[in-house]
C-alpha cells in the first residue's frame, strides 16, 4: 500500500506534497491530527499527534502493519544505507554541540581569570609579567568568543 492510498483509505486531505493529514481513526479525533506521509523505502508514515501508536491507527484502518510497507521488506544492507546518513547527520550535529559547549566553558574560565588578572593588574601596573598574561588571556578569550560563534547553532 502507498501512502496516497492510505489517505483516500482513511478520507485525508492534503497537506503539501507527498503528505496528507487526516482525523486519525484510533481516537475520537475532532480536528486532522493523523500525518500520512512516504518514507524513503517507500514505506508508509504515520505520525498520531494526540499520541496513538502507528499500530493502533493501523488496527482502527483495518489493516495490518505488513500492509504500510510496498514489496518486500529492505535488506539489512539497505536498511544500513538507508538509515546511516541520518546517523551521520546527529554525530555531527551532537559533536558541534559539544564543541560549543566547550567553547562556551573556555570562555567563562578566561572571563574570570581576566577579572582576577585585571585586578591584580590595578594593584601593580608597572608588572610586566602580570600585564603579559593579561594580554595573553584577552587575546585567548577573543580566539573563544569568535571559535563560539562559529560553533554557534
Amino acid at each position: 500500500m502507498t501512502a496516497s492510498e492510505f489517505a483516500r483509505l482513511v478520507s485525508a486531505r492534503p497537506a503539501c506534497r507527498g503528505k496528507w493529514v487526516a482525523r486519525c481513526p484510533a481516537h475520537d479525533d475532532r480536528s486532522p491530527s493523523l500525518s500520512i506521509g512516504t518514507g524513503r523505502d517507500g514505506r508508509v508514515l504515520l505520525r498520531c499527534w494526540a499520541g496513538c501508536s502507528t499500530e493502533a491507527v493501523v488496527e482502527a484502518a483495518g489493516l495490518q502493519m505488513r500492509d504500510l510497507f510496498s514489496g518486500p521488506a529492505p535488506t539489512p544492507e539497505a536498511a544500513r544505507r538507508l538509515i546511516q546518513p541520518r546517523a551521520e547527520r546527529e554525530a555531527e550535529a551532537r559533536n558541534g554541540r559539544i564543541a560549543h559547549g566547550a567553547a562556551c566553558d573556555l570562555i567563562r574560565k578566561l572571563d574570570g581569570i581576566i577579572g582576577v588578572l585585571g585586578g591584580k593588574l590595578a594593584r601593580q601596573p608597572e608588572n610586566e609579567e602580570l600585564f603579559a598574561l593579561f594580554s595573553s588571556a584577552l587575546d585567548k578569550q577573543r580566539n573563544a568568543e569568535a571559535l563560539e560563534e562559529r560553533l554557534r547553532p
